[in-house]
């Protein structure tokens, strides 16, 4: 049985960046420590978090002292500015610098007076943080069924942003969709450059092998999105956590196994459902 392992499965540079920015400098940060959400969607690293004595927070409200860490899904701008203002606390900002990218390009399409659009899941705090920078207005979508329900205005100009994390190929045939409804229309495909490397490998992988293994947290936006492409191209498609979700009868009359893993999966925890692969083999 052979076993491939993508080139690019596990962290990603804004995930590693993040990390960092914790790790480096966890021993200066003001006490006590507490994270808006969770730093990355991977329930391991975040007990590794927790272990340090931070603690995940889901309100804002009642902040007054210590550290606060924005997770790397980022924030509304106008919420963070916010709280820069509030003495005796500190802020440390782990945002992706791609996301703040998607930011800064929802503000000024809002500043220019076009509607924004986003594509993206409605719930994710990336996409939360989006709609803040064009101060709420946008309107979000995560389907063609949903775009489709759109009340347009044809006399409004239009502006359009993508969660980091979706599905390239189902936004390029989208793509085509919007244009043909909407004709004074700004598109920015910001999808980022290490979903694109990742989502290329899995369909790659998909077609290849006998059996693919999707590794992170089905929290985890874009380890979901390499999960249902691969599944899509091969029904013979798992989604686990970790190596003790692996069960021996997957592999039966398997000759080839392609392994992926999240950009928000720690390179240990591969590591571990390879080791794991391994001894079924064996």
């Amino acid at each position: 049985m052979k076993i491939e392992i993508a080139k690019n499965a596990g962290f990603c540079f804004g995930v590693k960046r993040a990390l960092a920015l914790i790790e480096d400098n966890i021993k200066k940060i003001k006490k006590p420590i507490r994270m808006y959400g969770h730093l990355v969607h991977n329930e391991e690293v975040i007990k590794r978090l927790l272990a340090k004595g931070i603690k995940v927070i889901d309100t804002l409200e009642k902040i007054k002292r210590g550290t606060l860490i924005i997770t790397a899904h980022g924030i509304s701008p106008k919420v963070k500015e916010k709280l820069l203002k509030q003495k005796g606390l500190n802020l440390v900002d782990t945002t992706c610098p791609k996301v703040s990218l998607v930011q800064n390009l929802a503000e000024l399409l809002h500043k220019q007076n076009k509607q924004v659009l986003i594509f993206g899941d409605v719930d994710h705090q990336e996409v939360k943080g989006i709609k803040g920078a064009a101060d709420n207005q946008a309107i979000i979508f995560s389907s063609e069924k949903e775009f489709k329900k759109i009340n347009l205005d044809q006399n409004k100009k239009y502006g359009l942003v993508v969660q980091t994390t979706k599905d390239f190929e189902e936004f390029k045939k989208l793509e085509k969709k919007i244009k043909e409804r909407i004709k004074d229309i700004k598109i920015f495909n910001t999808i980022c450059q290490a979903t694109r490397q990742r989502q290329s490998e899995v369909r790659k992988l998909a077609r290849k092998h006998d059996l693919l293994l999707i590794i992170g947290s089905r929290t985890s936006a874009n380890t979901t999105r390499l999960y249902e492409i691969s599944q899509s191209i091969n029904p013979d498609t798992y989604f686990v956590r970790t190596g003790q979700e692996l069960k021996e009868r997957w592999f039966k009359n398997k000759k080839s196994i392609g392994i992926t893993a999240g950009a928000s999966t720690p390179d240990w925890i591969i590591s571990e459902v390879v080791q794991k692969v391994q001894n079924i083999r064996n």
